[in-house]
């Protein structure tokens, strides 16, 4: 007997032919993954090039796989465009986020405000970029130390239409950076400016060169001036007893930790070791001033010994000797 069948066999076998689809965009995911991080592994100098194929060709079997099943699946569309309409509207009321996040992934597609490796901030989300697909970005989270703490972080797309971020990586390998150093307000701000950039100079000496022509590049192509890439030194006032000084220097984007710690610590070093050498001294003078006090004393209690009329002193009589013989009438 023969059974007429004719639309349910046309859903089954759109059905089939969706599933197979998507097992067979799976695999190719597995595979592709599989495959470049046997070349990482094998390669340890391109890790981020080798990120970035990982997450198009994950993007890119999606992309088709997205565009399979809607070839497959236009034509029952059409037939349900009203309640597709109706659907959607729903959507727009009830899954609002999801949505933007979606407008989110279009909108980093189009501006590329950041790529994989790079180092961002993202609303109060900081890390480097190691994931994007059409909901999240994901972070290696990176604390205000600059040093990754170890935790990822999904960034819900949607957070880029609504807030600010900042792209620690756009001028390429190199970067401006600044430190914050608190001093008392007492202090000589010439003396302290000419030791910070001394400072600073020996820790961006061996990369400076290479950071300008970095930075001088981004700049042309941004139609910016950014020649003045030399470590610079800046004071601000904090309160009546605090001055910080705020030393701008070029830096890698992976190394500017290092380089701000290595400031810090040859700052506070110097700074310890003229504080030794100015109690050394201190010490030395009082040392000297006490020499000289003790000496006055001395010589004025040998004045005092060797002046006329006083007990002991020359010329003064004798008191232990016979008394004097009365006069003879």
């Amino acid at each position: 007997m023969k059974l007429n069948l004719d639309f349910n066999d046309s859903i089954l076998l759109h059905i089939v032919l969706s599933v197979l689809i998507v097992l067979v965009g799976v695999l190719l995911v597995k595979l592709s993954n599989r495959f470049f991080v046997s070349r990482q592994l094998a390669d340890r100098d391109n890790l981020r090039s080798y990120r970035t194929w990982t997450v198009a060709s994950r993007n890119l079997i999606g992309a088709v796989v997205f565009l399979l099943l809607l070839g497959i699946w236009v034509s029952e569309l059409k037939s349900v465009a009203i309640s597709l309409a109706a659907f959607a509207a729903a959507l727009m009321i009830s899954g609002k986020e999801l949505v933007m996040c979606f407008l989110g992934a279009f909108m980093r597609m189009l501006t590329r405000p950041f790529q994989l490796g790079d180092l961002v901030e993202i609303g109060q989300y900081a890390g480097e970029v190691i994931d994007m697909d059409a909901l999240t970005t994901t972070l290696v989270e990176v604390a205000p130390t600059r040093q990754f703490t170890g935790f990822t972080v999904q960034v819900p797309n949607s957070l880029l239409l609504t807030v600010a971020v900042r792209n620690h990586s756009q001028a390429g390998k190199y970067t401006l950076d600044t430190v914050r150093i608190p001093l008392a307000a007492q202090c000589d701000p010439d003396r302290i400016e000419a030791e910070l950039l001394d400072i600073a100079q020996q820790a961006c000496e061996p990369f400076l060169e290479a950071a300008g022509q970095s930075l001088r590049r981004y700049g042309d192509t941004r139609f910016l001036d950014l020649s003045q890439f030399a470590p610079r030194v800046m004071f601000e006032p904090v309160g009546t007893d605090r001055l910080d000084a705020i030393v701008r220097f070029p830096a890698p984007v992976g190394g500017r930790l290092p380089v701000a710690q290595q400031i810090i610590r040859r700052f506070y070093r110097q700074r310890m070791s003229d504080s030794k050498e100015a109690g050394a001294d201190a010490a030395a003078e009082a040392a000297t001033e006490a020499d000289q006090r003790e000496a006055a004393e001395d010589r004025a209690r040998m004045a005092r010994a060797g002046r006329p009329g006083t007990a002991g002193g020359p010329g003064a009589p004798d008191a232990s000797g016979p008394p004097a013989s009365s006069p003879a009438f």
